[in-house]
């Protein structure tokens, strides 16, 4: 005995193939509407190396050793750090400021240390001295700032660190800090 199929059966098959036509209707019309792939240009090939002749005397003998054109460059800190020369200006405003510090005009000294500051900006010297017109006049936050300023300026100049964090314990140790001045002093005696 053969399966029939009944009308329900017949009906769900129609139903079916309707809404596979629709569904492949619907896919092409969405690849239809889709902008074409663009194509990236060809690839140029380099134009061939030009051979270099090599001279018939034997051979070279200057090239390199193949170890030391390969060898890694490591970056190596210095363990001298050079000083600059200070301007005639800043040496100037310097001994200004100075004479003024001396004479308890510590507004006068601040105000020319500041234009030494700004004529030279990586001059310790300049720093150190108006870290102590800061402290002068009790700015003792601002006083702190600019020593360790300094103390960025001079890394690697031992006694010179030594004297900022030195400079740096007796602002602490004048704002009434104890524990962070014996601290300052406590790194000052590492250098």
């Amino acid at each position: 005995m053969t399966p029939t199929l009944t009308s329900l059966d017949k009906s769900y098959w129609r139903q079916a193939r309707r809404l596979i036509g629709i569904a492949s209707l619907l896919f092409i019309s969405a690849c239809a509407s889709t902008p074409p792939l663009s194509v990236p240009p060809p690839i140029k090939t380099p134009p061939p190396a030009v051979a270099i002749p090599i001279p018939d005397s034997g051979g070279i003998s200057e090239l390199p050793e193949p170890v030391e054109i390969n060898k890694p460059i490591v970056p190596v800190s210095p363990t001298v750090i050079e000083t600059h020369r200070q301007s005639d200006a800043v040496i100037a405003l310097l001994d200004s400021a100075e004479t003024a510090q001396q004479q308890g005009d510590f507004k006068s000294a601040q105000t020319t240390l500041q234009r030494a500051q700004r004529i030279a900006p990586r001059d310790p010297a300049v720093y150190y001295n108006l870290a102590i017109t800061h402290r002068n006049l009790e700015d003792y936050r601002l006083a702190e700032q600019v020593a360790l300023k300094g103390v960025s300026i001079v890394q690697g100049q031992r006694d010179q660190l030594r004297k900022f964090w030195l400079l740096i314990a007796d602002i602490r140790l004048q704002a009434g800090d104890i524990v962070a001045a014996e601290k300052a002093e406590h790194t000052a005696s590492r250098y």
